[in-house]
């Protein structure tokens, strides 16, 4: 009989991974990503007070789901921090490089210390870190993703060539995310929230007005249009207005209705216990479609049985 191979992985928490830990399964990979930030050789792995460590109020990710962040901390408490956060060693106490929301969970979970790599890094590098992780993570919103390279632009001199090489990816690619830091303020939440994609934002990008963007932003999300329909629309009423022929306008929804919608949508994520969408296709005949978020294929299972 073959012996099993022996697992090599490093693991700093004090209590083992289970492999029947309720709720996990793939999922768990999800939860506490081992990406990011590489570890130098150097680095030692240190117990820290908990009360001792703070956010990086610069750190590009603003946005945490309560949701993901209860489960993560149930995993915690379960299973312990399996993944370091690293920290930058400050006046007073220390100050989050990578894994805040590891640390915000840990607090929840009643944790009193947390496992952590000490780096002795610059504001740059400590801003240039933590947008690296977070991007290789794909744990940044667009609208997270194109302030993080403005600021750091901005406020440490660097070119887009420069940040372009730091984050690996086309000049072009950098130009076109920072794009988005000049679209209408009324959008940015929509877009922090998922209802406009960033392929939607850029499309709506070509028309200078704003009244034109936010007129344009509630057709795409009304008619649930995909990236190419919103380029196309976009094409056409830049076409209207420079031959003065307005496109009809759209059929504001009543505000009870959106008032009713509002309240339905909160009334299904409790009882799925998952996000979900109403989407209104046809005002005259209340035509629309309801969509359901969910994270990976056993949270599927989870819905799946739920509704069936």
């Amino acid at each position: 009989m073959a012996r099993p191979a022996k697992n090599t992985t490093r693991n700093t928490a004090k209590t083992p991974v289970k492999k029947t830990a309720k709720g996990l399964g793939k999922g768990l990979s999800a939860l506490l990503p081992t990406d990011g930030i590489p570890e130098n050789k150097t680095d030692s792995v240190i117990e820290l007070k908990i009360n001792d460590i703070s956010p990086n109020t610069d750190q590009p990710r603003k946005d945490f789901d309560e949701e993901r962040l209860n489960e993560l901390a149930a995993s915690i408490k379960e299973n312990g921090v399996i993944q370091p956060i690293i920290v930058q060693r400050r006046d007073k106490g220390y100050r989050i490089v990578a894994g805040e929301r590891r640390w915000r969970a840990s607090r929840l979970a009643g944790l009193k210390v947390i496992p952590a790599i000490v780096r002795d890094l610059t504001d740059q590098e400590t801003m240039e870190q933590a947008l690296i992780e977070n991007l290789q993570r794909e744990d940044l919103n667009p609208i997270e993703e194109a302030l993080a390279m403005q600021a750091l632009l901005n406020t440490h001199k660097m070119t887009q060539e420069q940040l372009a090489k730091k984050l690996g990816k086309p000049r072009a690619t950098i130009a076109n995310t920072i794009r988005l830091t000049n679209i209408n303020e009324s959008l940015i939440d929509f877009i922090r929230n998922g209802e406009l994609t960033a392929g939607h934002a850029k499309a709506i990008l070509a028309l200078k007005d704003e009244e034109d963007q936010r007129r344009v932003a509630d057709v795409i999300m009304t008619k649930d249009m995909s990236v190419r329909q919103a380029e196309e629309y976009v094409k056409k009423y830049i076409w209207a207005k420079e031959n003065n022929a307005e496109p009809k306008e759209k059929k504001e929804i009543d505000p009870q209705v959106k008032l009713s919608i509002k309240e339905v949508e909160t009334r299904l994520k409790k009882s799925l216990g998952s996000r979900v969408k109403i989407k209104i296709t046809d005002q005259n005949t209340g035509k629309g479609k309801i969509v359901i978020d969910y994270k990976n294929n056993e949270d599927l299972d989870r819905l799946i049985g739920l509704i069936g």
